[in-house]
Order: structure tokens, then sequence, then C-alpha cells
């Protein structure tokens, strides 16, 4: 194998490397389970308000233009597109989706356990023992 060949194969597994490694940060947990706390973690740079609405709130909402209190309000991360929120929560089952906004329901995508919401829709899935 020559030098040109084999630096060339150096740098296209670098570059694959740090392309993985660029993946592999940005993955993030949720739900996070710990005990009877579920820690519930969604990405977007461009949301201004993301809730979690489930079974364990009543599916509240709320509306910040008429001064009502946002039900489930995730917390951004310090400079970070990332929101966050933990609640304590006992054993059993609970169906949640995420608004975006006040606008946009939207599914949990880190949360692979998909059910009926019992509303016509989709929900994810919590499951504790």
């Amino acid at each position: 194998m020559t030098g040109i060949c084999r630096t060339t194969i150096f740098l296209a597994l670098l570059v694959s490397c740090a392309c993985c490694s660029r993946y592999i940060e940005k993955a993030i947990e949720s739900p996070g389970i710990e005990g009877g706390v579920v820690t519930i973690r969604f990405r977007s740079a461009s949301a201004r308000t993301v809730q979690v609405a489930g079974d364990w709130n009543n599916w509240g909402s709320g509306d910040a233009e008429v001064g009502e209190v946002l039900v489930g309000l995730m917390e951004r991360m310090d400079k970070s597109d990332t929101w966050v929120l933990s609640v304590e929560l006992g054993p059993g089952r609970y169906r949640y989706r995420l608004l975006i906004n006040e606008t946009q329901w939207v599914l949990d995508p880190n949360n692979t356990r998909v059910v009926e919401d019992g509303r016509g829709g989709k929900a994810n899935l919590i499951i504790l023992p």
C-alpha cells in the first residue's frame, strides 16, 4: 500500500469518527427513569416553549396569552437547545405527548414506545414498575 493510499484511508476514517462522535454527542436519553423520577428531554433550537401533557397532569396545557399557567412546562437548559422536565410518578403506565409553542403536538422522538392516546392519535408510553 502506498503512502498516499494509507493517508487517504486514515483521513477517511478520521472524518468518519468525527461525524459519529458528533452524532453520539447529540443523542439524548428520554425518558430517563431513576426510582420514581421520570426525566423527559427534548431537543429543539427553535421552540419558544415546550410542554409535556400526559395522563399524570390530565393532558393539561394552558394558554400563556390569556395568563393561564403552562402545565408541564419544560425548562430550557442554559445555552443549549435541550428542554428538560422531571416528574415524580408512582408505579404504572403513563401516556404523554409534547406541545411545542402551545400549538404543535409531537411525539417524543427519543422514546420508541408509542401507543394509542385514547383520543384518536398516538402518544409515547412510560412504564414504571
